[in-house]
């Protein structure tokens, strides 16, 4: 799809929730910001925890993506729209249009919701406009994150020269953990989520009681993946569907994975495992899946092996995606593109002087954020001439109309892994000071400019 200069790009996500599709909606705005697009998160309700006032959940907030209360209905102008929200591609016909299929179930069960509603009530009101497979909707294009929906919507007419596959990746945070992990210290532990294809997964239970089964229950992030770095097993009977998050989570954690068939889990792409360790959901299976899992136990150095090439795909994710985004989009990288940058500045410095600082460089970085938590942890900081200003609960630095971010020291560890910082600039007089904090950033010392 064709970028314009003044083209912007608004994704919709559901507000003040965290879990896997927005987060990949996340995913994508960040890459689209580090191509230099002009994009917009633009949230919707999802459940009455929706604040319209700070609609960014606080696990998103690190990637400082900028959210818009409207949508310029503009023809140069792009809606990306979860299949999950199809009713949203309807609301005008003068933006292009995306449907990213993240999830085939999702977008089942949000019609049968639709339909069900009207079942009920038929007069309760106008049926709403959905997307299902009508040859008038021939100008959206669709974005596919696993075979297993592109061969959903194939099946259901959607030509090639619609499609386009965009994939996703696991946090940089989640991998560079996971790359950390022993698996010498593994225990014969079976991890599970309760939430996917509990039905079957309590028949193992109760066929193997002598197996150590632990559930992924009410954990943080951390906590999964502390688990998932002990167990030697995951297993997942769910409907797959789409490139799940913890199959991966686990595999890359170290543990071999067992999964039914259903869904994303039938074909050999979407989870790269030998067919040896996906089984139907029938009771005639309960028997040879415990077996599955004591050989494990028993054989794990072969076994963790086997899952060799699963676990490298999942490490070429972040790349893939890039690829796929740009791709997507026909990007060609600008020669001589300045490096994205962070500043790197004492507290106490004169942020006028920074200012005017800052434009003598531009040829040799671009900045994007400065790093302070003061600054950027404060509500309502004003300097001298309202040289820094709040905008929507964040504080920017205010430069001939533009706005830098303040991001605190964490969000510039995160936004370093994510690659969305390059370089990071410290003056002469701090230099000292930077190179103690490289290490909380992570940073390469390549990637510290002293100016």
């Amino acid at each position: 799809m064709k970028i314009y200069p003044d083209t912007k790009i608004y994704i919709i996500s559901p507000g003040n929730l965290h879990s896997g599709g927005p987060e990949l909606l996340h995913q994508l705005a960040s890459q689209l910001l580090k191509m230099a697009y002009n994009v917009f998160m633009f949230y919707l309700p999802a459940n009455s925890d929706f604040n319209i006032k700070d609609p960014v959940d606080s696990f998103y907030k690190k990637y400082h993506i900028p959210f818009a209360r409207s949508i310029e209905m503009k023809d140069k102008n792009i809606m990306i729209v979860p299949e999950s929200s199809s009713l949203n591609l309807y609301v005008s016909p003068n933006i292009r249009r995306i449907m990213w299929w993240m999830s085939v179930d999702n977008y089942i069960n949000n019609l049968c919701n639709i339909l069900k509603k009207f079942k009920m009530n038929p007069l309760s009101s106008t049926m709403p406009k959905f997307f299902y497979f009508d040859k008038a909707d021939s100008d959206i294009e669709h974005w596919v994150q696993s075979d297993y929906a592109e061969t959903f919507i194939k099946k259901n007419g959607i030509v090639d020269s619609q499609i386009h596959k965009v994939r996703d990746y696991l946090n940089q945070a989640f991998l560079l953990r996971a790359s950390n992990i022993d698996i010498s210290k593994k225990e014969d532990i079976v991890a599970y989520n309760p939430v996917k294809g509990f039905e079957f997964t309590q028949k193992l239970l109760k066929v193997a009681p002598e197996i150590n089964w632990q559930p992924i229950r009410n954990m943080t992030p951390e906590q999964v993946q502390q688990l998932l770095a002990k167990a030697k097993v995951y297993i997942d009977f769910g409907h797959h569907p789409g490139r799940d998050r913890i199959p991966r989570e686990a595999a890359i954690s170290g543990c071999c994975v067992i999964t039914g068939r259903r869904g994303a889990a039938a074909n050999p792409n979407d989870i790269a495992i030998d067919n040896s360790f996906k089984f139907s959901d029938s009771d005639d299976n309960l028997i040879p899946i415990v077996n599955r899992i004591k050989d494990i136990f028993s054989n794990f150095k072969t076994n963790y092996e086997s899952h060799k090439k699963y676990r490298e795909q999942i490490m070429n994710e972040p790349a893939e995606f890039e690829h796929d985004v740009k791709a997507a989009f026909s990007y060609k990288e600008p020669d001589n593109r300045p490096p994205r940058a962070a500043f790197l500045p004492s507290i106490s410095a004169d942020v006028i002087e920074l200012a005017k600082n800052l434009s003598k460089y531009k040829k040799q970085f671009k900045v994007q954020f400065i790093v302070d938590d003061q600054i950027a942890y404060r509500k309502g900081v004003t300097v001298k001439g309202e040289i820094i200003k709040t905008v929507e609960n964040n504080n920017y630095l205010s430069i001939n109309e533009a706005f830098i971010p303040f991001i605190s020291k964490a969000e510039a560890a995160f936004l370093y892994r994510e690659q969305r910082i390059e370089k990071f600039v410290a003056s002469a007089n701090e230099e000292s000071k930077a190179r103690n904090m490289s290490t909380a950033l992570g940073m390469n010392d390549k990637d510290l400019i002293i100016i």
